[in-house]
């Protein structure tokens, strides 16, 4: 990976998660050269939602290139309809995926990927002069210690994803006044508030900040500890009417989400939940009194603004993509998600039936050739993804890699 000019089956890719590591054994399979870079560990992600069950069904969650290398080793996973918590599928299948044999060489933990160009051109220069396709990417490595490193490849694939970069909570989308400065306390995961996570909740009020399934679950969890603990309540706070949370759907062909989204609706009814609805809301400020350790929360309503005084505050207003890693690649951004254009343009027009597109090359392409966007990272802020997806992410990807290997041999 280090050599100047890479032979022309060397591939990167960004993201030790689902998307990433499917990449890394298809990638294996058709024959690269695959380095794997992680800033974390493994599947940390999905380990810090852990405690929550997927909504897709083991059958759908494991990818033909990983079920195949884990098979070679031994190691069957469910091909069932019961769906696993986060827990569950990193145990059963990323850690083990990538302690195997073939990928533990590959798989480069707290290697951070700091940036990524092509050696000796920049963004703004024309694709054809000198071509792009012949001047291998450039990536600045950041390991735990803070050292750097210049690694080169022929292709690369950036499959982060978005968990990575949660969504502020303030007016707009940007950060509230003190967010930022407030940040390191408060929490913008999906946190085990039943679990790990009780003796903070437990008996205290918590604001909870989103309208998606995220909040849901959340919300339902707070609810069901209120019942066990007194004096235990929540804040929801959401910008829509709440009428229909997002990623609600009629008719929903996920069984388990469509449960989370029932439940959710069951708690709001349910005195007994110690739930406020704060529906139409936005959030303006935050304050915190280091004497009584709470947080005053100033929001923002068409009625007028109104102030909630809360222990804990859980932001769950979605996620974007790190987009600074390759400012200097040629990218075709759509201006809404901050993914690929052309797929956002394709779902949008699907509808209902999103999440039912298989992907095609025409749209995960970006006018850099040889670099691809897989995974949750080609929806950015659009979400509404789905394992199933990425999995056809990468079979079209590693396909069109594969292609231009041949023809560049």
């Amino acid at each position: 990976m280090a050599a100047p000019d890479p032979a022309r089956d060397t591939l990167a890719i960004i993201g030790a998660g689902p998307v990433g590591l499917e990449a890394a054994a298809a990638a294996l399979a058709a024959g690269f050269d695959v380095h794997v870079f992680e800033r974390g560990d493994v599947a940390a992600h999905v380990q810090a939602w852990g405690h929550v069950p997927m909504f897709t069904p083991w059958r759908s969650n494991v990818g033909p290139a990983a079920r195949a290398l884990l098979a070679r080793h031994g190691r069957h996973v469910p091909e069932d309809d019961s769906c696993p918590t986060g827990h569950e599928f990193a145990e059963r299948v990323l850690l083990p995926l990538a302690a195997t044999p073939e990928l533990a060489p590959r798989v480069h933990t707290h290697a951070q990927v700091v940036q990524v160009s092509r050696r000796g051109a920049l963004r703004s220069d024309a694709a054809d002069a000198p071509p792009r396709a012949d001047r291998p990417f450039r990536l600045l490595v950041r390991d735990a210690g803070g050292r750097e490193n210049l690694l080169h490849a022929f292709a690369l694939l950036d499959a982060s994803g978005v968990l990575g970069a949660p969504c502020a909570m303030g007016t707009g989308g940007i950060a509230a006044r003190q967010e930022l400065y407030l940040a390191p306390q408060m929490s913008y995961q999906c946190d085990d508030v039943l679990g790990l996570r009780r003796a903070r909740h437990a008996g205290k009020r918590t604001l909870v900040v989103g309208g998606g399934a995220g909040a849901a679950t959340l919300v339902v969890a707070l609810a069901q500890l209120a019942r066990e603990v007194p004096g235990t309540s929540t804040a929801w706070v959401m910008r829509g009417d709440g009428t229909r949370l997002r990623g609600e759907r009629d008719a929903d062909p996920l069984p388990a989400r469509a449960a989370l989204f029932a439940a959710a609706r069951a708690t709001l009814d349910d005195s007994s939940a110690a739930i406020t609805r704060l529906t139409g809301c936005e959030v303006e400020a935050f304050e915190y009194n280091s004497a009584t350790h709470r947080y005053r929360v100033q929001l923002a309503h068409a009625d007028g603004a109104r102030t909630e005084e809360v222990d804990q505050v859980i932001g769950q207003c979605g996620y974007g993509a790190e987009r600074s890693v390759v400012r200097e690649l040629q990218r075709a951004e759509c201006p809404r998600t901050g993914g690929s254009q052309a797929l956002a343009a394709a779902l949008h027009g699907a509808g209902s039936r999103a999440e039912e597109l298989r992907a095609t090359l025409a749209h995960l392409s970006h006018p850099e050739p040889g670099y691809l966007e897989i995974g949750a990272r080609a929806h950015a802020r659009l979400g509404a993804f789905l394992l199933p997806q990425g999995h056809a992410h990468v079979e079209v990807a590693i396909a069109h890699l594969a292609t231009l290997r041949d023809r560049a041999s």
